[in-house]
């Protein structure tokens, strides 16, 4: 594997994130979804400037800071929203750009596939930890998204079937 081609892709993946979750958070009225959507883009920030500084260690053959999975973060600073606001103004039914939600999904996917190829391919243990930490990352927003989606898509059958699984607050 060539690090520095698996660098560029990730970082162009995190980039083009970057401007996909801003133009969808315009793009979305909800406002936990909004929420979200900015979160989101605020951690694919968080992700190149930790692929920058891997990158930049990895060439001065020296040991990259600890990466901080940013998983619980997206978590909880969308609860804090949620519970700042009465129920009500959360079941707002205007729940337009659900393909928005879609889309992203499978982005995350993608880039899911994306680590998880560079972790196969990594030879240098640093590099296969970094790319399996942000396979996790990757994860953790597909699940935010597929969270929040159903949650606004599906409320009766979230409460049902999802409540006791992820972010089992959201009630």
């Amino acid at each position: 594997m060539d690090i520095k081609k698996a660098v560029q892709a990730a970082v162009n993946f995190e980039r083009k994130g970057v401007a996909f979750y801003m133009e969808l958070a315009s793009q979305t009225e909800h406002r936990l979804g909004r929420r979200l959507f900015y979160t989101l883009a605020k951690e694919e920030i968080e992700h190149i400037l930790t692929i920058d500084d891997i990158n930049r260690k990895l060439q001065n053959n020296e040991k990259p800071k600890e990466i901080i999975p940013t998983s619980d973060a997206i978590e909880n600073q969308i609860k804090q929203y949620f519970q700042a606001f009465k129920t009500e103004e959360l079941k707002d039914k205007n729940t337009n750009n659900l393909d928005g939600y879609e889309m992203a999904m499978n982005i995350e996917n993608k880039g899911y596939e994306m680590y998880k190829n560079f972790w196969e391919e990594a030879k240098n243990p640093t590099e296969k930890e970094f790319f399996e930490k942000m396979m996790k990352e990757e994860k953790s927003h597909f699940e935010a998204l597929q969270n929040v989606y159903y949650y606004l898509t599906s409320r009766d059958h979230w409460h049902s079937e999802k409540e006791s699984q992820v972010w089992n607050w959201m009630v």
